[in-house]
C-alpha cells in the first residue's frame, strides 16, 4: 500500500480524533510515568487511578455508550491499584498489565474463532477497513499483546522497579509506533457497495 493513500485517508477530522483518542488512552499511562519520577510508587498509583477514571468518564460522555474497554481498563486499575496501596507492595500493579495484555490476546483470539474481529467492532466507525485487513491487524495485535505480557513479566521479576518504569515508558512509544507500522502495512479501504436501481 502506498504512502499516499494513507495520508489521503488521513483527514483532519480523523487526525483529531486520534490525537484524542490518544490521550485518553496514554495521558493516564504518561501521568503514572511521571508521578513516580516526582513522587513516589504509591502517590503514583493514586493518580494513575484517578486519571484512569477521568480518562473513562470522558470517553463515556463523547461515545454516549457504555465504553467496555475503558471500562474494563479502569476496573483492572482500580482493583490492583487498591491492593497496591493497601499491601504497600508495588508488584499487583505490575501484575496489572500482565493481565492486562493477556486477556485483551485472549478476547482478540475469541473473537476471531467466532468469526468476529472486536478491532473492527470498535475502530471501523472510524477507520473503515476490509475485514482482511481487520483479521491481518487483529493477528498482529495478539502477538503484539502476548510478547508484551512476557516481556512485563520478565522485567517486573528480574529488575528494580525505577527500570519497569523506563520500560512503561518505552512501551508507550513501541506501542504508537507499532500501530501506526502495522497500519502502513495491512490498511485496505473498504470498499462502498453501489446501491442496485
Amino acid at each position: 500500500m502506498s504512502i499516499t493513500k494513507i495520508y489521503s485517508f488521513f483527514s483532519s477530522s480523523f487526525l483529531k480524533k486520534l490525537v484524542f483518542a490518544g490521550i485518553l488512552e496514554f495521558g493516564p499511562i504518561i501521568l503514572f510515568v511521571i508521578s513516580y519520577e516526582h513522587f513516589h510508587i504509591y502517590r503514583a498509583t493514586c493518580i494513575l487511578m484517578l486519571a484512569t477514571i477521568v480518562s473513562t468518564i470522558i470517553i463515556y460522555r463523547f461515545q454516549k455508550r457504555l465504553p467496555f474497554i475503558a471500562l474494563y481498563i479502569a476496573f483492572l486499575t482500580i482493583i490492583f491499584g487498591f491492593l497496591t496501596i493497601s499491601h504497600r507492595e508495588p508488584k499487583f500493579i505490575q501484575i496489572r498489565d500482565t493481565l492486562y495484555d493477556v486477556i485483551f490476546a485472549l478476547t482478540l483470539i475469541i473473537g476471531l474463532i467466532r468469526s468476529r474481529s472486536f478491532l473492527r467492532m470498535s475502530f471501523n466507525s472510524v477507520l473503515p477497513m476490509t475485514i482482511q485487513a481487520w483479521n491481518r491487524i487483529t493477528y498482529s495485535w495478539i502477538l503484539f499483546f502476548l510478547c508484551v505480557a512476557l516481556a512485563n513479566e520478565y522485567i517486573r521479576r528480574t529488575m528494580e522497579l525505577s527500570q519497569w518504569f523506563h520500560f512503561k515508558a518505552g512501551m508507550i512509544l513501541i506501542t504508537i509506533l507499532f500501530g501506526i507500522i502495522t497500519l502502513f502495512l495491512f490498511y485496505e479501504k473498504e470498499k462502498k457497495i453501489a446501491p442496485s436501481n
